[in-house]
């Protein structure tokens, strides 16, 4: 993760770097071909019996300069910035090179433009310090190599001199360009990492405001589920203690109805403690060899109960050929499977059907459970496991308070195995759990 932070960094500095030094290589540019035409006036005064062709010189070096300004604003010219660059400082140093073999090749006091040239690029641009240090060899060489082939050296002390300078001006320039360079990249180090700071921090109050609202909407919910069935059971008992007499079966009709809601009242207390319990730490599996296809058969069985009551078929389908087995909570895998296996009733219309299959997946047990029933929102996909969270365009179709999914992927993720959602609005929804087997069954 950090080599993966560290390339990412560096790639955005090379980005803001290629901006520094297109938009500085620019005004380089219009200081090139404004600068060196107006040096004529120097040659007019210092050099008159070479100010024409001084000026010819000048006129053309200033001339490509703008063709390389104008290069800039491409997308080639864009992308090979930095070569773009190089091109346009040696260029500027060939020509200060050229104009000294008129005036005397060593002798010449025009090397000093030379001075300016490198001490320009090592200050204004943010190249890597190597690629400085080879354009400064490369004006380099463009001004020595022609003394060693050309001039016959008889004032050895102005070579040196003139040399010295140069040699120190690169250095310099190059010591400067080290520096600066370094000092760029930690500025800018801190100005990344502050906004990577800054924006995870935004994520981070953004999730703790959909925590607040979702949180502030369950108590909500729970409010009205808690309050709906009580005043129910309320309204029920006193009609029946103040009404008159009534038939033994319509007693037991707002019996049963009372127990119903009383069982209701009970899971959603049920669901609120699993979850305070899991959260705290306190809540412990009793893990022990049990038989996944007993566990399957247990749970079908029971929501069998509710499909029948909604007219829906609820079929099983065994492919494995011998038993799997598995460490296990029995309890709570149970409960698992009939919180996915309640959902598909639920959001089941009337005369559908649900389907469970069990099967040996690479060491795995694979339990799918499949409806045909409304779907979710491929939006909505990566909440669903969100605590509170319940889907806005299916709430209307069943009860809940977003805490069923949350309590399934808790106990498959503490059974070492995990449960994913696949989903189409209009075409159903399928919900794959995968737990791992003991290690006898998995020869």
């Amino acid at each position: 993760m950090e080599n993966s932070n560290d390339a990412e960094l560096l790639s955005a500095f090379q980005d803001y770097a290629r901006e520094i030094n297109t938009f500085r290589l620019r005004i380089g540019c219009i200081l090139g071909f404004t600068l060196v035409p107006l040096f004529s006036l120097l040659d007019y005064y210092a050099v008159p019996h070479h100010f024409k062709t001084f000026l010819l010189i000048r006129l053309v070096s200033s001339a490509l300069t703008l063709l390389l300004f104008l290069f800039t604003f491409t997308s080639f010219g864009k992308s090979h910035i930095t070569w773009v660059g190089a091109l346009t400082a040696i260029l500027i140093g060939g020509t200060i090179a050229l104009m000294t073999r008129y005036l005397g090749g060593y002798e010449s006091p025009y090397y000093a433009g030379l001075n300016l040239v490198m001490l320009a690029i090592s200050m204004l641009f943010a190249w890597d310090v190597r690629i400085t240090a080879a354009i400064c060899l490369s004006m380099y060489t463009l001004y020595i190599v022609p003394i060693f082939l050309y001039d016959q050296i008889e004032r050895a002390e102005i070579l040196i001199n003139n040399n010295a300078f140069l040699i120190s001006t690169m250095v310099i320039g190059l010591t400067s360009a080290y520096f600066i360079s370094r000092l760029r990249y930690q500025e800018f180090e801190s100005r990344y990492k502050m906004e990577e700071s800054r924006k995870a921090l935004e994520v981070s109050n953004q999730k703790l405001r959909e925590l607040s609202y979702l949180k502030g909407q369950f108590f909500a919910d729970i409010s009205h589920e808690l309050r709906t069935p009580l005043a129910v059971i309320r309204g029920e008992a006193e009609v029946t203690l103040r009404g008159k007499e009534k038939p033994v079966a319509e007693y037991k009709r707002v019996l049963h109805y009372i127990i119903l809601l009383a069982d209701q009242l009970n899971k959603l207390v049920s669901d609120l403690l699993f979850l305070a319990r899991s959260e705290s730490g306190v809540l412990h599996m009793e893990k022990r060899e049990i038989s996944l296809q007993e566990i399957i058969r247990e749970a079908s069985r029971e929501g069998e109960i509710l499909a029948m009551r909604k007219g829906i078929m609820l079929t099983l389908k065994e492919s494995a050929e011998d038993e799997l087995f598995l460490q296990g909570d029995p309890q709570r895998l149970k409960q698992l499977f009939l919180i996915v296996i309640d959902n598909a009733i639920n959001y089941s219309k009337m005369g559908g059907d649900v389907e469970l299959s069990l099967e040996r997946e690479e060491g795995r047990g694979k339990i799918t459970i499949a409806d045909h029933g409304v779907g979710i929102p491929k939006e909505a996909i990566p909440h669903v496991f969100e605590r509170f969270y319940r889907v806005e365009k299916t709430k209307s179709m069943a009860n809940g308070t977003g805490l069923g999914l949350p309590i399934a992927k808790w106990i498959a993720e503490a059974h070492e195995g995990k449960i994913t959602i696949d989903s189409e609005m209009g075409a159903g929804t399928r919900v794959t759990v995968h737990l791992p087997l003991s290690e006898k069954v998995k020869v």
